[in-house]
């Protein structure tokens, strides 16, 4: 959506001359790269924005995300994860629906899309922690970094084929609100079957549950009483704040590739937009398949024992983070003469962020169920912290597109994963937390809440004997 003359700082006529210059250092090292032999696809965008203004708009979408962490506890308790998620993605079909008119708009500068992308991130926000709400309440212990997986993979589906889907649409004669439209009839289509098939727990899914799911789910201790957020003992756990800072280091690396990435391949590594298109889904694709993969081992060396539920969980944690940090010192030293490294380091560093699901995701739902909705909420909102500071710094150190200054955001990415990575090592854990029963209760008032939370399944065990 944006003209090529406003990828770097100034007016339209000034970043002309600085992106013709730009382009020239890159030709005179590698020539552009380009897929289906010597075409080359012209950038057809209309929008004028500095560094500066899409830094800031980047970011609102990520700010209106931590206001929604900021809420999501109270909306999980009180209208439950499903329909929580089922608004927040009604206001972010109809947020891309209107993107392209509100974008175009002029007469009030950036502000209107900077609000709009608020009000759409806060739609977003709330998906993490419902869908963590969701697994803890529908899997047991040792099913759940594999559910999470599962659930996930629509973050990897949806980059790889808007990177591709995205530049091809863009070239059709409607241009580039044709790539904003498609998502809104595809986002419709998804609310539709999510309101029609996901409740918020086994018990509110009798009619399509058989009796022996049901059965399953609930003598595996699926099901938990949601309690009231006790943040003080949240405020006061090593294990919480250490999985709040993975959760900063593995949003800040995730939205800064996949906001930066194909201005990267630009701007370095001089790609065309096709090429671009490809190249920046490639390492999403990548990074589906290792998410099969780390949980495959991680699920097997439980089943088979070769180490602790905890030990695994800090093997997985601690190669996501330094791997990634790994990769992304090597990336500081790669030119556009060395494309194919430059490529290959971040389809492994993308690789590698797959090992946060079974290592600190795992632990926001194992080690305080009745807690989860806050564990998530807190998490989370570090995490979107780190989501709106990601697009601003990245923003505001690639200005002018130099690999010095790629250097330095790489840098930063390594650090962050290094810090956050020995930090889970050393604290985190999936074991159960003392803090997440209710200790203020008598025995007798909690077994009273477990029988009539059993109600139901007694009721039917009752009626598998009489049959």
């Amino acid at each position: 959506m944006l003209n090529s003359t406003a990828l770097t700082d100034g007016k339209p006529m000034i970043s002309a001359t600085s992106s013709r210059l730009n382009t020239s250092f890159n030709e005179e090292k590698c020539p552009l790269l380009t897929f289906g032999g010597n075409k080359t696809v012209e950038h057809r965008g209309t929008i004028y924005w500095t560094s500066h203004d899409r830094a800031i708009i980047f970011a609102a979408f990520y700010v209106g995300g931590l206001v929604a962490t900021l809420c999501s506890e109270l909306l999980n308790r009180y209208i439950g994860p499903t329909r929580t998620v089922f608004y927040g993605a009604v206001v972010n079909v109809l947020g891309t629906f209107v993107t392209p008119f509100v974008a175009s708009t002029t007469n009030f500068g950036t502000m209107p899309i900077m609000f709009l992308r608020f009000l759409m991130g806060f739609g977003q926000g709330v998906l993490w922690p419902c869908m963590l709400v969701l697994v803890s309440q529908w899997f047991p212990a040792n099913e759940k970094s594999t559910a999470l997986a599962i659930a996930t993979t629509g973050n990897q589906l949806s980059v790889v084929i808007a990177m591709f889907a995205t530049a091809e649409l863009c070239q059709l004669p409607l241009g580039w609100p044709m790539a904003f439209h498609t998502y809104a009839v595809f986002g419709i289509v998804l609310c539709v079957l999510w309101y029609i098939v996901v409740h918020d727990s086994p018990c509110h899914a009798e009619d399509v549950l058989s009796k022996e799911e049901l059965h399953y789910i609930t003598t595996e201790r699926a099901i938990k009483r949601p309690q009231k957020t006790r943040w003080l003992n949240l405020a006061k756990s090593p294990v919480v704040w250490s999985i709040a800072a993975s959760s900063f280091a593995h949003n800040y690396v995730t939205v800064g590739t996949i906001t930066y990435l194909p201005l990267y391949y630009k701007t370095i590594l001089n790609m065309s937009l096709t090429s671009n298109g490809v190249l920046s889904a490639l390492p999403f694709l990548l990074q589906l398949i290792s998410k099969v993969v780390y949980v495959g081992f991680a699920d097997i060396a439980r089943r088979r024992e070769w180490a602790s539920m905890d030990t695994i969980t800090k093997i997985c944690n601690s190669s996501a983070s330094f791997g990634i940090a790994i990769c992304f010192g090597l990336l500081c030293f790669a030119d556009c003469t060395q494309r194919g490294t430059a490529i290959f380091l971040v389809c492994m560093a993308m690789s590698f962020v797959s090992g946060y699901i079974p290592g600190y995701s795992t632990s926001v739902v194992t080690i305080a169920p009745a807690q989860t909705a806050g564990i998530a909420a807190f998490s989370r909102f570090w995490g979107q912290i780190a989501s709106s500071v990601a697009p601003y710094h990245i923003g505001a150190f690639t200005k002018q597109g130099t690999p010095a200054e790629w250097m330095s955001v790489f840098s930063t990415m390594g650090a962050i994963c290094i810090a956050t990575g020995v930090f889970f090592h050393c604290c985190g854990t999936v074991s159960l937390q003392h803090w997440d029963s209710d200790h203020s209760k008598a025995p007798i008032e909690i077994a009273r809440e477990e029988l009539i939370d059993s109600s139901k399944l007694d009721d039917s065990l009752r009626i598998t004997t009489v049959d």
